[in-house]
C-alpha cells in the first residue's frame, strides 16, 4: 500500500512539472507512422508532384514540423485539438470553435489554401505541412477530450509501472512497435487495412473524424480501468492499442486521399 501511494504521488508531481503545451499533439512516432501510411497510398504522380513542389523526400520528414514551431517566438494561432461542449458527442462549429482555431477547422482552412489558385509557394508549403500533422491529430481520441482536464493531461495514471498522464498514454504509450521500425510498423498496419475500408474511410469529413474521436474518448478513453492503484489494467491497454492502431490507419488513408485529390492534376 505504501509503495502504491508513493508511486501515485510521484505521478502527480511529474504532472505538475509538465509545461502547458505538453501532450497537446500526437507523439512524434504517431505522426511519422501516419505519414508513412499516407505515403504508401499516394498515387505515384501525386507523390512526385509533392516531392518536387515542397522539396521533401518523405511525408514523415515534415510530420512533426507543426509541433516544433509551437516553440518559436511567434507560434501560429493553431490549436491541435477541439473542445466539444462537455455534455455533447457531436461537433458544432459555432458553439465549439467560434474563432475557427481548433484542429477541425484548421484542417479545412489549410485544405482551402492548397485549393486556392495563385496561393504563394510559402503559404502552400506551410498549409501542406500543417495538413500532414493535423489530420493525424484529429484522429487521436484525447484531442477531442474535455477542456476541464486538458484532454487527459491533468489525469495522472501509471502505465506499466511508470507514472504518466492519460493524454500521453494515448499520444505515445499505446503505440506498441513490438520490435519493428516505424516504417515496418506502418507497413504492417497498411497491409491490414481491407480494400473496403480504403475505399470507405476517405468519404468522411473533418467534422465526422472529430465525432469519431469524440465517441472513442467518451466511450472508452475516459472509462479508466485499473489493476491496482492508478495502474492501467492490461485489458484497458490491450483495447486501447487496438483503437490507436485503427486511428493511425484511418488517419493515413484519409490524409492520402485528401492529397491525391488536391494534387491529382
Amino acid at each position: 500500500m505504501k509503495n502504491r501511494v508513493v508511486r501515485c504521488l510521484i505521478g502527480f508531481v511529474l504532472l505538475s512539472a509538465f509545461p502547458l503545451q505538453e501532450g497537446l499533439a500526437w507523439g512524434p512516432a504517431g505522426h511519422r507512422i501516419v505519414g508513412h501510411i499516407a505515403e504508401m497510398n499516394l498515387e505515384p504522380r501525386v507523390f512526385k508532384t509533392i516531392q518536387q513542389e515542397f522539396n521533401i523526400k518523405h511525408l514523415a520528414n515534415v510530420s512533426t514540423w507543426a509541433d516544433a514551431i509551437k516553440k518559436s517566438p511567434y507560434p501560429p494561432d493553431v490549436l491541435h485539438y477541439t473542445n466539444i461542449a462537455v455534455h455533447s458527442r457531436t461537433y458544432r462549429q459555432p458553439r465549439d470553435c467560434p474563432r475557427k482555431r481548433c484542429v477541425t477547422e484548421k484542417i479545412k482552412q489549410y485544405h482551402r489554401v492548397l485549393k486556392t489558385p495563385g496561393a504563394s509557394r510559402k503559404s502552400r508549403k506551410e498549409a501542406f505541412k500543417f495538413l500532414v500533422h493535423l489530420v493525424a491529430d484529429v484522429h487521436q481520441p484525447m484531442h477531442l477530450g474535455h477542456e476541464k482536464d486538458r484532454g487527459g493531461n491533468d489525469i495522472a495514471v501509471v502505465f506499466q509501472g511508470q507514472p504518466t498522464h492519460l493524454h500521453r498514454v494515448w499520444d505515445s504509450h499505446l503505440i506498441f512497435l513490438n520490435g519493428n521500425t516505424q516504417v515496418q510498423f506502418a507497413r504492417n498496419l497498411n497491409q491490414a487495412i481491407s480494400p473496403e475500408n480504403k475505399k470507405d474511410w476517405p468519404g468522411e469529413t473533418p467534422d465526422e473524424w472529430s465525432n469519431e474521436s469524440r465517441a472513442l474518448v467518451l466511450d472508452y478513453g475516459y472509462r479508466l480501468q485499473f489493476s491496482k492503484g492508478r495502474e492501467l489494467s492490461p485489458e484497458y491497454i490491450r483495447k486501447g492499442r487496438g483503437i490507436i492502431e485503427e486511428r493511425l490507419q484511418r488517419a493515413g488513408i484519409r490524409l492520402a486521399a485528401m492529397l491525391n485529390r488536391l494534387f491529382k492534376n
